[in-house]
């Protein structure tokens, strides 16, 4: 993990069915373990007593005295946004986030000692720029005490993952294929020797292996009608009311307990309660349950390939990552519908997290701030029509360019490619924005230092004409860019580890700009108690 700063960091994989969090410290990494259970992966759930916010596995424990007082899978519900009732009061979805990032944060300081000022948060890639879930999770992020927050692609995080058996070699494609709890995204890489490009990303919400478990719970209620039903109507005369809550909870743990037993096994037989009949199922039963959604998802990598105007014979490997690439029918619906290696990694639900940690060990320091020019140093600034995102520099440092020149290449929002010229000739000292990162207008990319004229020695002339200045000391001027590079795929953090002048690695387009106001980091809070309602900033 060489070319990681020294600040120790939190990344955190923040995941619909379970989170998984590892401490980054100069060139170590610790994988963040819940104290209750041992386990690396803690349980996206959260229980609410009144007084204090439990989170994890003491959550799950306390579902079933109190599942009125009980959530999971609250990250689904970031995009509507509405409060849902726990036990007394109502809660946000982004504050019961707040809560496990909260959590998460409280073990590692308690851990590895100090406080953890800096997250890095794994989103799906279906958070598109613009998305109001960003800003959330970055909201999230500052209210359980983070300073600084930055967000991650998953899928960009999972191509980092270390792979079992033989290294990737560089050169190859590889198209990740990341399973989740509740969403499903997929990303097709190129390997670097020294890091990964990145060509393009898409995801599929609500599909993961949740959805498998309510299918599977559906297929229980149908076939156990005759032994079900009769508890759950008993269950609904309950005088203490959360008894049909609980009965229903139990048939889907029960679910997913039988999807687990068949990663192991062929058949599985197991009872809901000691007193219900036996219940009954084989591997090829669940595949067949489960084939229209994985169809979806060979659909969904299908389409990525599609435009990227890639064919399956050029993928080297396809890589499985995420808690459902545990299951025999995911690998052999991959395998048949690609024909292409399969690749694995030790602990797939870990993935995500050990190859956000391996990134940002690649990705240094990533926040440039502009600072005043000095010795002749101007910044360099255009009139971009709206937001846009940096594809290129054309131009580096030490690099000496006339008026007129392109220097860079940017996309709009709406898809169209502009180029950014110079209004007037100069060397190039420093790049304060690296590929892939979103702009605005008149936002500071580049200092450089004007070309002196000679007075005595007119100018020389050019065939061409040169496009007028928009605006004086080192303002640029921006041309449409017709004459531009074709269709090339549109990475959303361009490669993955571009690097500044100053060789350091550029910030991941989706992170989160740092706190304003350093000198005055949040306090921490009690990680048991319940959060304060976050204001939710634009990513």
């Amino acid at each position: 993990m060489s070319g990681m700063s020294d600040s120790r960091s939190l990344v955190v994989d923040f995941g619909t069915s379970s989170s998984a969090a590892a401490v980054v410290t100069g060139d170590t990494m610790h994988l963040v373990a819940e104290p209750i259970t041992g386990s690396y992966t803690w349980p996206s759930a959260v229980h609410w007593d009144g007084q204090h916010m439990f989170v994890g596995s003491v959550a799950e424990r306390r579902k079933r005295a109190e599942p009125t007082a009980y959530a999971a899978e609250f990250k689904r519900g970031l995009a509507a946004d509405v409060p849902v009732p726990l036990g007394d009061r109502r809660f946000r979805p982004v504050e019961q986030v707040v809560a496990v990032l909260a959590t998460l944060r409280g073990e590692a300081e308690h851990l590895h000692g100090g406080r953890i000022e800096r997250a890095v948060i794994t989103v799906p890639a279906s958070y598109a720029v613009g998305d109001p879930r960003r800003g959330q999770m970055i909201a999230a992020g500052e209210a359980a005490g983070f300073h600084t927050v930055e967000l991650l692609s998953e899928p960009v995080a999972a191509a980092f993952a270390p792979v079992a058996g033989a290294p990737l070699t560089p050169g190859e494609l590889v198209l990740v294929y990341d399973l989740g709890g509740g969403t499903f995204d997929t990303a097709l890489v190129r390997v670097g020797e020294h890091g990964h490009e990145v060509l393009g990303h898409v995801a599929i919400d609500n599909c993961g292996g949740r959805d498998i478990d309510a299918l599977l719970a559906a297929r229980i209620h149908d076939e156990g009608r005759e032994w079900l039903e009769p508890l759950l109507a008993a269950a609904a005369t309950d005088p203490t009311g959360p008894a049909a809550l609980r009965m229903e909870m139990a048939v889907t743990d029960f679910a997913r307990r039988i999807k687990h037993q068949l990663s192991e096994v062929e058949e599985v037989e197991d009872f809901l309660m000691p007193n219900t009949p036996a219940y009954r199922m084989t591997r090829d039963d669940l595949a067949s349950l489960a084939a229209p959604l994985l169809d979806q998802t060979v659909a969904c990598c299908q389409s990525l390939l599609d435009e990227l105007v890639v064919g399956v014979s050029e993928v080297d490997a396809v890589l499985l990552v995420g808690g459902g690439a545990r299951m025999p029918a995911v690998i052999d619906t991959v395998r048949r519908a690609f024909e292409r290696p399969l690749r694995h990694v030790d602990e797939p639900e870990l993935a995500t997290v050990r190859g956000a940690a391996r990134w940002l060990g690649h990705s240094g320091s990533r926040t440039v701030l502009p600072s005043p020019a000095s010795d002749g140093s101007q910044p360099l600034s255009f009139a971009v029509p709206g937001r846009a995102r940096l594809l290129r520099w054309l131009v580096g440092p030490g690099d000496a360019y006339p008026a007129g020149a392109t220097l860079a290449r940017v996309r709009l929002q709406t898809g169209a490619l502009w180029d950014l010229t110079a209004a007037t000739a100069g060397t190039i000292e420093r790049l304060l924005v690296a590929p892939g990162a979103e702009i605005a207008p008149q936002h500071w990319l580049a200092l450089a230092r004007p070309t002196t004229v000679d007075r005595a020695t007119p100018p020389a002339t050019t065939d061409r004409a040169t496009p007028p200045a928009t605006a004086q000391h080192g303002a640029a001027s921006t041309t449409a860019g017709r004459g531009a590079e074709p269709a090339t795929p549109d990475p959303a953090a361009g490669p993955a580890t571009p690097h500044d002048a100053a060789g350091s690695p550029s910030p991941d387009p989706g992170a989160a700009p740092p706190s304003p106001d350093p000198a005055a980091p949040p306090a921490s809070p009690d990680p048991a108690a319940a959060p304060a309602s976050p204001d939710p900033q634009p990513a």
